[in-house]
């Protein structure tokens, strides 16, 4: 049996059915009748050999198979985009919605999209900044097109790359919190990884410990620790210059390692969003090394 060939048109169906979870849907969005995109669907997983998608209600869901492939069929549609892009093609979407991490280097990122807006006056980019867990729900739903957040790892879906990063401990230069009968902890709001690796290692080692001081914004709560306010976790990103990293001799229990990943919904990007991902992937990539 020779080569098979998985045809991008096939693959572009098959990613965009299973990101607006309906054929119909699917349909609208590529420009053709429902039957068509059935057919097509159908013809890739003869041209695999194996069921990709299964009904489940009135949406449908990726079956083991489809699971494994889906991975694949991005990363080939996403060069695909990128070399078409480099020919002047340009008829995809000028709109991005992007959201940035408050709780992961809103600053680094922040200063790469600004560069990629001033390099790019011709297209509307819409940033947003929020806790992690907010964009990758806002990817989910349809409201951000591409997002970087901390995430607890696992399988995730819109997921395109991930690293992995070991956040510490960090108190102020020269403050000393281990003899407090209760650990006082700056922190992100509720439902931040970083706050959950905190007060998780701190429950599974019987520590005491109570919030105090809060922020959504990685600025302020860098700030708090800096004050003295107590003690926190960062990653070297978010490190700044007059906190001190504890040592394990202090007490403090070891931190689980964080997950950084950038999502997006194909069926949103076009070429141009592809090259902001390359922008967002660089700039991690070069502050993660």
């Amino acid at each position: 049996m020779g080569q098979v060939n998985l045809p991008t048109e096939l693959l572009r169906t098959f990613v965009t059915v299973i990101e607006v979870e309906s054929y119909t849907h699917a349909a609208t969005l590529l420009g053709r009748t429902q039957p068509a995109i059935s057919l097509q669907m159908k013809r890739l997983e003869e041209l695999v050999g194996q069921p990709l998608v299964m009904r489940k209600g009135r949406g449908v869901r990726l079956t083991e198979r489809g699971d494994a492939l889906i991975v694949h069929a991005r990363q080939i549609l996403r060069l695909n985009d990128l070399a078409i892009s480099q020919f002047g093609h340009d008829a995809d979407t000028k709109r991005l919605r992007i959201g940035l991490p408050v709780d992961f280097g809103v600053r680094m990122l922040q200063s790469c999209m600004t560069r990629f807006v001033q390099q790019n006056p011709d297209m509307t980019i819409e940033i947003r900044c929020d806790l992690s867990r907010n964009l990758i729900e806002g990817i989910r739903k349809d409201d951000l097109d591409i997002a970087v957040g901390l995430h607890p790892g696992g399988d995730q879906q819109f997921l395109h790359r991930n690293w992995v990063e070991q956040p510490v401990w960090v108190a102020a230069n020269g403050v000393e919190f281990t003899d407090r009968e209760e650990l006082p902890l700056v922190a992100h709001p509720y439902g931040c990884v970083y706050r959950d690796r905190m007060t998780e290692a701190l429950k599974e080692a019987k520590r005491r410990w109570r919030i105090s001081f809060a922020s959504p914004g990685i600025g302020s709560l860098q700030q708090a620790v800096v004050d003295g306010l107590g003690v926190s976790c960062l990653t070297g990103p978010t490190m700044l210059d007059g906190l001190q990293t504890l040592s394990p001799d202090t007490g403090l229990p070891d931190l689980e390692p964080l997950h950084i990943g950038v999502f997006y919904r194909q069926t949103r990007l076009g070429q141009s969003g592809h090259l902001v991902v390359n922008e967002i992937e660089m700039t991690l990539k070069e502050a993660l090394a």
